[in-house]
C-alpha cells in the first residue's frame, strides 16, 4: 500500500513533467494561426456567398461534422 509520502511524490513528478510537456502547444498555435489566415481571406474575398467563402464553409462544416462525430 502506497503511504501519503509517496503519492505526494508521484503526484509531483506527474504534474511537474506535464506542465513542461509542450508537444500539444505546437498543434494549437497551428489552428489559431490558420483561424485567423481563414478569417482574413473571409474577409477579404467577400464573405457574403462568393466563391471562396463557400469552399472555406464547406470545408469547415465538414471538419465540425467529423468532430461532432468523433465526439459523439
Amino acid at each position: 500500500m502506497m503511504n501519503l509520502s509517496s503519492l505526494c511524490t508521484k503526484t509531483k513528478t506527474f504534474l511537474g513533467k506535464f506542465t513542461k510537456n509542450e508537444q500539444g502547444v505546437t498543434a494549437i498555435e497551428y489552428v489559431i494561426v490558420a483561424g485567423g489566415v481563414a478569417a482574413v481571406v473571409l474577409v477579404i474575398f467577400d464573405g457574403n456567398g462568393g466563391p471562396v467563402h463557400n469552399a472555406i464553409y464547406g470545408v469547415f462544416k465538414r471538419l465540425l461534422l467529423s468532430m461532432t462525430d468523433i465526439i459523439a
